[in-house]
């Protein structure tokens, strides 16, 4: 199962959006109601392109693989909160626990599209 986020259409948007969703925003002393709104927003958004794309609504019951391709200017390690709140907005979607029963690998890469892709296979 495959959908897509869309990122930010304008420079300073994207700007404003790496800024703000990169791992380096927690280290610098982000204020925990700030993460709080910040995974309601990834929770929002994720549910809201499931339902657009209409990706059907079932659990996988075996294990999944999960990818995620970004194109943005943070750094690959950087993009570890961001498939955090991704993959917790997928429980009880696309998968029904985020723990090893469910999920047993996770692959960040690089790739030239226009949105967040994210790949769920099952193993």
């Amino acid at each position: 199962m495959t959908f897509t986020i869309p990122y930010p259409r304008t420079k300073a948007g994207m700007s404003a959006f790496c800024k703000r969703f990169g791992l380096n925003a927690i280290y610098s002393g982000k204020h925990w109601s700030k993460r709080r709104e910040d995974a309601e927003y990834w929770h929002l958004t994720v549910k809201a392109e499931l339902m657009r794309q209409n990706v059907p609504y079932k659990a996988y019951d075996n294990p999944v693989s999960i990818s995620f391709l970004w194109n943005d200017r943070l750094d690959i390690d950087n993009h570890a909160l961001i498939g955090k709140y991704i993959l917790d907005s997928l429980k009880g979607y696309l998968i029904h626990d985020d723990d090893r029963r469910f999920v047993k690998e996770v692959h960040h890469r690089f790739y030239d599209g226009d949105c967040i892709t994210v790949e769920v296979t099952p193993l």
